[in-house]
């Protein structure tokens, strides 16, 4: 009987071992492909950070400068100014697709008739690829013809949008807002709808108003989805540069020049490769750093 036992254990251990070899069978191309398209120009990027590389220059040896691109980076008044319009921008932008989203997710998180008909179109600016939002809003806006400009002239304002200083780097937020608001919509809806009712019920039956159930039951329950939501939008913000390309190409006189188009223009305008990479490599860090932030207060609230 023992022995049967045993045989039947090792059997089973055999046969889970087969398993386990064909899942990691079946999941090594998809491996292969992510290192090859993901981790090999991450890789690539960390070898040009510690070097002097000019393709216009390509001639020259790739020179083995080590920590000189991130000490130039701390002394370059450029990438501080294009940090600071980066926070500016990620700041506003997610802090007002927040409290829009939030709001409309309590406005939709009733069972009314049609409701669903608004829920699908209010999604629609997310489902467009920011170059065409980019450009619609480029027409919406444009100085001569733009529809916008026109009704404001009507109303007697002037604006110049995203052809003065002033006014470009609200523009672009503005438009961001509008399309991405949505999706913090859609998560804080899923969240609101997944709430369990019976405390907002007993709340109900004790004499708590609206406010106060929104204040002290639904924002605590809702914390760990904010924190999400807040967490992928921030990461997508940090990330920001076709619309802006499309809208201002970092301009006029630098006053959209966000972290990324500061890389773009170090790479593929003047050509500093090693220095591209290593401001490259340290937005990986910074993105990296700020989502294991926000997962170990994710952990913290469950």
């Amino acid at each position: 009987m023992a022995k049967m036992r045993l045989e039947m254990k090792n059997r089973e251990k055999v046969k889970f071992l087969t398993e386990k070899n064909s899942f990691i069978l079946c999941l090594l191309p998809a491996f292969l492909i992510i290192g090859f398209i993901a981790i090999y120009p991450l890789g690539y990027e960390l070898y040009l950070s510690f070097r002097s590389y000019n393709i216009l220059r390509s001639w020259y040896s790739r020179e083995w400068v080590g920590l000189r691109n991130y000490l130039d980076i701390l002394g370059d008044p450029s990438v501080w100014h294009s940090l600071w319009l980066t926070f500016y921008f990620v700041s506003a932008a997610v802090g007002i697709e927040f409290v829009f989203g939030l709001g409309i997710a309590l406005l939709f998180n009733r069972h009314l008739k049609g409701m669903n008909i608004f829920r699908t179109l209010i999604v629609v600016p997310m489902a467009i690829t920011p170059v065409a939002v980019a450009l619609i809003w480029r027409y919406l806006v444009h100085d001569t013809f733009g529809v916008i400009t026109y009704l404001f002239e009507k109303l007697g304002w002037s604006f110049e949008w995203y052809g003065s200083g002033i006014t470009a780097m609200p523009t672009v937020i503005l438009i961001d807002v509008w399309q991405w608001t949505p999706f913090i919509f859609l998560i804080l809806l899923a969240g609101l709808l997944a709430l369990p009712r019976e405390p907002v019920e007993s709340a109900k039956i004790d004499g708590a108003s609206n406010f106060q159930i929104f204040i002290y039951i639904t924002l605590p329950l809702m914390k760990p989805v904010i924190v999400i939501a807040i967490l992928l939008r921030l990461v997508d913000a940090l990330k920001i540069f076709d619309i802006i390309w499309v809208l201002t190409k970092g301009g006029p006189a630098h006053a959209t020049e966000v972290y990324n188009i500061f890389i773009y223009l170090q790479g593929f305008r003047y050509y500093n490769m090693g220095y591209a990479g290593a401001l490259g490599i340290l937005l990986f860090v910074g993105v990296l750093a700020i989502a294991v932030g926000f997962i170990k207060a994710i952990k913290l609230e469950v």
